[in-house]
């Protein structure tokens, strides 16, 4: 029985991992070998309904700043690649060039923002930096359906919730992804709303408002340490928790020993 179960949780967890891919991992190996990893882009038409929004996305790219060497770091750790490479780029510059178009799609869990690439623009960035693949993710905001939980864990309030949820795409040259992720499945990357139980309580009402995090709260939470067996890290809980999930997700399996780089096959 314990092992069937291990099984089930096992085959779970690879479908899941499975499912961001979008072609078998034995072509994504082929194809990338070096990977790009761009700065952090926001989404500044997205869904943003606080009502500060211009403040909302200037903390998000000052905050944003610096942090996808992060990434690059834990996805060399996974030693899945010949290397990782970090781009730099001025990112909303870089959104911009890069993205062509998108697309919002409704999921059973939330819409979903669809990033349509510029194939020159990626072309162009591969080139120059030596890459056969770009990762580029991007911070948007959106409304999606969530449970929320007072502080005694004995009542919530399920509703639509504005937040800032995580796109990415791992895109070769030619602007096609390869793989495709759309955040933290149990939680916002940041969230802009929240219930006020105590409010209810204190009015005796069933009725729980919904309440936007003021400016300083939401840089306090961007900016909240992150955790490495119970030591602080340099890097924020936000951005730790995106990055670990993002780079164990993004995970093509062994390399072959016995291939070679681009750089190699280039020499030759």
């Amino acid at each position: 029985m314990l092992r069937s179960l291990i099984m089930l949780i096992l085959l779970v967890s690879l479908t899941a991992c499975q499912s961001f891919f979008k072609v078998p991992k034995e072509e994504y190996r082929e194809e990338v070998k070096t990977l790009g990893v761009l700065p952090l882009m926001v989404d500044e038409q997205s869904t943003i309904e606080h009502p500060e929004p211009q403040q909302v996305l200037a903390l998000l790219q000052r905050h944003n700043t610096g942090r996808h060497p992060y990434l690059v770091e834990l996805l060399r750790e996974k030693k899945s690649y010949f290397d990782v490479r970090a781009i730099s780029a001025d990112p909303q510059q870089l959104y911009g060039r890069l993205i062509r178009n998108r697309s919002v799609r409704k999921n059973p869990e939330g819409p979903r923002y669809h990033y349509m690439i510029s194939p020159e623009t990626a072309a162009e960035l591969c080139r120059q930096n030596a890459v056969d693949a770009l990762l580029l993710v991007v911070l948007n905001g959106t409304n999606r359906v969530e449970r929320r939980w007072d502080r005694t864990r004995l009542t919530y309030l399920e509703s639509p919730y504005n937040g800032i949820q995580a796109s990415a795409l791992v895109v070769l040259p030619s602007g096609e992804p390869l793989w495709e992720y759309f955040g933290l499945v149990s939680e916002p990357f940041l969230s802009l709303q929240y219930p006020n139980f105590d409010e209810a309580h204190y009015n005796k009402t069933d009725q729980v408002p919904v309440h936007f995090v003021t400016i300083a709260g939401l840089e306090r939470a961007l900016t909240e340490p992150g955790t490495n067996w119970f030591q602080k890290t340099k890097l924020p809980h936000p951005y730790q928790e995106l990055f670990q999930e993002m780079a164990g997700y993004l995970k093509p399996g062994m390399l072959n020993p016995f291939a070679k780089s681009p750089q190699e096959n280039q020499q030759q």
